[in-house]
């Protein structure tokens, strides 16, 4: 059965809506589209059936890497409620997908890095076995890769899992870490080593196996050795969480998601975590929308 064969009646939908935001869940039975207000987990849809790599997301357009191809969708408010339409980009069989600076960067799984442009790719490079995709950088086997407008360099590191570009323009001022130096907004990145910040080369930051991070402002998070941290500008701390086997995390406009690999969601919005079961094993990556109708 193709996406486009997915009726209404078919998604697995409940509660009313209250969300101003879409969480987007990319798992091995589709990608899911989960409504959330604050810390209110309201319903869900299931809006694809294809195996979903990664996922990513720039204003309210969002794309999914698959087997396939990379597509992409409007992801706001109608990826829940109603039948959200899909275009196909001829990228083909694709395993991460980002965007940088509004272009739309994907890979493959044989190495292939290409940029759309003026609605056709432009081969970048190669970078072996991708793994996740944040701006312009890649997560990949042998380390952090950079895609430039040229092509494609390694930038470091060695067996990375996940990748967070950060921002350096939303940067905060007059603050400092524990350490004495300032607060930093990344890039960071997951290794099989622990986690890495980018500042006059990788830095140690924490070590451990680490799986999955994500960054927005002058905030980082981690999933290290299957427990979350998160980097406030004044150091790491551990955050307790109710979820265990965590496979992604993400930064909405005021809450932090995460989501275990049998398909719970937690979000906390700074009352103590919420929960809820969307039935979707296999997750592979998380993205957040924020509705700003």
């Amino acid at each position: 059965m193709s996406d486009h064969d997915i009726s209404l009646d078919e998604k697995r939908v409940y509660a009313e809506q209250t969300g101003t935001e879409t969480l987007l869940v990319g798992t091995d039975r589709g990608l899911a589209a989960v409504a959330v207000s604050g810390d209110q987990i309201g319903e869900f849809a299931l809006c694809t059936t294809t195996e979903v790599r990664d996922v990513a997301v720039s204003g309210t357009t969002a794309a999914v890497a698959d087997r396939e191809d990379v597509r992409t969708t409007d992801a706001g408010r109608d990826a829940v409620t109603g039948d959200p339409a899909f275009s196909e980009t001829g990228f083909g069989d694709a395993v991460a997908v980002s965007y940088a600076d509004g272009a739309l960067l994907a890979a493959g799984p044989k190495g292939r890095v290409a940029a759309r442009e003026n609605d056709a790719w432009a081969e970048r490079g190669t970078a072996p076995e991708a793994r996740r995709a944040d701006g312009a950088l890649l997560a990949t086997v042998d380390g952090v890769y950079r895609v430039t407008d040229a092509d494609v360099a390694h930038a470091g590191l060695d067996d990375t899992r996940d990748v967070a570009a950060g921002s350096t323009r939303r940067r905060a001022r007059g603050t400092a870490n524990g350490e004495g130096r300032p607060a930093s907004t990344g890039p960071w990145a997951a290794t099989a080593d622990g986690v890495y910040r980018l500042g006059n080369g990788w830095l140690a930051e924490r070590d451990g196996r680490a799986t999955a991070v994500a960054a927005r402002a002058d905030h980082a998070a981690a999933v290290v050795e299957d427990t979350l941290y998160e980097h406030d500008g004044d150091g790491w701390r551990e955050r307790d969480c109710p979820l265990t086997d965590l496979a992604d995390v993400a930064y909405g406009a005021g809450a932090l998601y995460a989501v275990d690999s049998s398909g719970t969601v937690a979000v906390d919005a700074g009352h103590g975590w919420r929960t809820r079961t969307i039935g979707l094993p296999g997750v592979a990556a998380i993205g957040v929308v924020t509705d700003e109708r």
